[in-house]
């Protein structure tokens, strides 16, 4: 049995079929009557073979006595010209509406792969740290040694990825979330969830947040912004040579609450802007990177929460990321 179609598609299809009528007897009718008074100016008077003055006849009392002559010629030529333009200008109406109201549902379409791509994308990494995790229940198994620490963590793990799920679907509705959010805090749950995946690379984690007598707190999510530093951190292990560091710092800075997070891996070229493109990758980039996703993802986030996040130009010295979000209250 076939599917039935959705009430929104069904509600198109009928706003469509109702438009293309609507616009082709329209369009038919005031071609019918340009195509009339064609006729009629192209015509010839001969009141004179009716015994009529043609002086005195007017054209209305002409056509009600049939005192017209038609120009077949010309008649012929007009209807072949005005039934072309009717049928060109029927087209060009019809499409007009068809792609005024098929363009919801495209959209619809769009943003329905983006989520899907999206999730995909976000998931990949707390998966990748469930299944490390995993190994490593395993072998502490294997080893007799105590699992209890292991498996608290696939708990925490677990728990991140129900929040990376449900904030996506508040991105999904466009909806925000507006709380008081330690950005150190932030920083520090996106370092503890991706650190496993750093050791694996053999890649150090140096990170250095505020005091807690000086916390940067901003309006937005929690969530929102550890996704967002995680996505940078994950592509930063991922183009970092082993034995290396990642460097993130947290500060206030002009009103802005500041994360910088800096590789020494091999830099992204004179145009890294175009690395905030979906799907756009730089060369030589590992598995673990994924489909360029992460960064442009990181920028979405960072801009619901009325930020940015760019990288400075780089020549094989590295890469460093700049990630601002307004403070809460425009403190400075």
């Amino acid at each position: 049995m076939a599917k039935p179609s959705s009430p929104s598609a069904a509600h198109a299809a009928t706003s469509i079929s109702r438009s293309m009528v609507i616009a082709m007897s329209a369009i038919t009718a005031v071609g019918l009557l340009i195509l009339i008074a064609g006729v009629i100016i192209g015509s010839r008077h001969e009141f004179s073979e009716h015994g009529l003055d043609p002086d005195t006849m007017n054209p209305a009392a002409g056509i009600v006595q049939g005192a017209w002559v038609i120009d077949s010629r010309k008649a012929l030529l007009l209807i072949v010209i005005f039934g072309v333009c009717i049928i060109v200008a029927t087209g060009v109406v019809g499409w007009f509406f068809s792609k005024r109201e098929i363009a919801p549902m495209e959209e619809a379409m769009r943003l329905q792969r983006n989520f899907v791509a999206d999730a995909s994308h976000e998931l990949k990494t707390p998966l990748a740290v469930i299944g490390a995790r995993t190994e490593l229940l395993e072998h502490r198994l294997k080893a007799g040694r105590p699992i209890e620490p292991t498996i608290a963590d696939l708990k925490d793990d677990v728990t991140r990825m129900n929040e990376v799920i449900n904030d996506l679907l508040l991105a999904a509705t466009s909806a925000l979330e507006h709380v008081p959010t330690d950005v150190g805090a932030a920083v520090s749950s996106a370092a503890d969830s991706i650190r496993l995946l750093a050791d694996r690379h053999e890649v150090a984690l140096d990170v250095s947040l505020p005091g807690a007598d000086e916390p940067v707190i901003v309006s937005g999510g929690s969530t929102g912004i550890t996704r967002c530093v995680v996505a940078v951190l994950d592509n930063a292990i991922a183009h970092s040579p082993a034995g290396s560091r990642v460097e993130v710092r947290v500060k206030a800075e002009r009103g802005q609450a500041v994360v910088t997070i800096r590789d020494h891996g091999p830099g992204l070229g004179d145009d890294p802007e175009r690395l905030f493109h979906r799907f756009s990758r730089a060369g030589g980039g590992s598995d673990h990177q994924g489909y360029g996703l992460g960064l442009a993802l990181a920028r979405d986030i960072a801009v619901r929460y009325g930020g940015w996040i760019d990288a400075a130009p780089t020549n094989g010295l590295g890469t460093t990321m700049r990630i601002t979000i307004p403070l809460a209250g425009g403190d400075e």
